[in-house]
């Protein structure tokens, strides 16, 4: 933490670097002080540094894992910042190495997977799906693969997920992509899939949310009261949802009200402050102090979560820009969604 305000706060980099040498000095086992050191290397710039911090950690034991080189999240941390440097051969070798190390670790997997083409990767997905079986991103992702290009084939997207279901009941987020992908095709079904979601997961505000979305117009208000009322207080994402119904009906104070009651509500929730930008920049006459403002908020807020926010965030050319760069990235990713 004293490192990360000497770099973040104080713009003091050596600074940081010594306390974090002291650190690892006192405590050389510790998996979280190499990884801020690699952290601080990369995102200052440091890509030769941050390697030889990694290639030295995966060659290294560490507490809690005697016996074994380095640990999962340090394999992975490998992977990815090879991924963008632009490495992807040696990016997808040390994801497979570290995988052979941590089969359990399902974020090694899903590296690889990302890192094949669509065949070769099918094959890591359907290994990745026997070690790690309760893992709802392996899932999804296999979907996704299924469903993506112009030979989308919905039917074997649905039976991976109808699958899924059984292995990892009650999990909102694998109804909400079976939902979102039976929504590319007919709303009808989207919405009796929908329900059905809700009856296993009555209280999931991103259920709740997507079901304001598809309802018809006219009973999207109705909708709105059902949701306020049956998801887990304050949800982000329900508040959002409202906060749009407000926008599409040009309640232009009510719909900021929600929006800052969303990023109050969960800061770390990316998706509310782009759509708070995206809403503050279509206005008929975009204010930009308040543009700016949601900027600075955002900015200090760090979010890490949020289904586009992280589809941003995680690109790999997106790798070192600052939160109002990944904020605007993420706007323009709202784009692409149903509009109310």
């Amino acid at each position: 933490m004293a490192a990360k305000e000497k770099w973040t706060r104080q713009n003091d980099v050596a600074g940081a670097r010594v306390i974090l040498e002291e650190a690892f000095a006192a405590n050389a086992h510790s998996e979280a002080i190499v990884l801020a050191a690699v952290k601080l290397e990369s995102e200052t710039r440091q890509d030769a540094r941050a390697l030889a911090l990694l290639e030295r950690a995966r060659a290294s034991e560490f507490a809690g894992h005697a016996g074994t080189r380095g640990t999962a999240r340090v394999w992975m941390k490998s992977a990815v910042l090879m991924r963008q440097l632009g490495r992807p051969a040696d990016a997808l070798a040390v994801a497979r190495e570290g995988g052979a190390l941590f089969p359990n670790f399902y974020k090694l997997w899903l590296v690889q997977a990302q890192l094949q083409p669509p065949q070769d990767a099918r094959q890591t997905l359907s290994r990745a799906l026997k070690a790690c079986p309760r893992a709802p991103e392996l899932w999804i992702s296999a979907a996704r693969l299924e469903f993506a290009g112009p030979q989308r084939n919905l039917a074997r997207a649905r039976a991976i997920l109808e699958r899924a279901r059984v292995y990892v009941p009650r999990s909102p987020v694998l109804w909400l992509e079976a939902v979102l992908m039976e929504a590319e095709e007919s709303d009808s079904v989207a919405r009796a899939l929908l329900a059905r979601a809700l009856q296993e997961c009555p209280h999931a505000g991103v259920l709740w949310a997507t079901a304001i979305v598809l309802e018809p117009r006219a009973q999207r208000k109705a909708r709105s009261v059902d949701a306020l009322k049956h998801a887990e207080a304050h949800d982000p994402e329900v508040t959002v949802a409202v906060a749009r119904l407000f926008w599409a009906e040009h309640r232009v104070e009510k719909a900021r009200a929600w929006f800052e009651r969303a990023v109050r509500a969960d800061p770390d929730y990316g998706d509310a402050w782009a759509w708070w930008l995206r809403f503050e920049r279509e206005q008929r006459e975009p204010d930009p102090s308040s543009i700016a403002a949601v900027e600075e908020a955002c900015g200090r807020a760090e979010p890490r979560h949020g289904r586009y926010w992280q589809r941003a965030a995680k690109d790999p050319d997106n790798a070192w820009l600052p939160v109002a760069e990944i904020l605007h990235k993420t706007a323009e990713l709202l784009a692409t969604t149903r509009q109310l």
